[in-house]
């Protein structure tokens, strides 16, 4: 992976514009919260929810974001991928 150099200006409140490439690629969008980590080589900034939701749950979102799936049946997939990714994690 080839590491991409972008800029963003810090205000006068101290808040920073994430390029759009970046919240386009990682699916930053407003309202979201993203985590910040202080490390040896600066500021590492992460979307929040790629710490707390499995991969095969955010593919849900996604998918239902772009198909404009209605919320029951985002919940009844949820539901299911949830035990499997439980089962595969726990072994049951």
């Amino acid at each position: 992976m080839s590491e991409q150099i972008l800029f963003g200006k810090v205000t006068k409140a101290g808040t920073i514009t994430i390029p759009k490439k970046l919240r386009m690629k990682y699916h930053i969008k407003v309202g979201d919260i993203v985590r910040y980590t202080d490390t040896n080589k600066g500021i590492e900034i992460v979307p929040a929810e790629l710490t707390s939701i499995p991969p095969k749950i955010k593919e849900i979102w996604v998918e239902a974001e772009k198909k404009k799936i209605n919320i029951k049946e985002i919940v009844e997939k949820v539901r299911k991928v949830r035990s499997e990714i439980y089962n595969e994690e726990y072994e049951t």
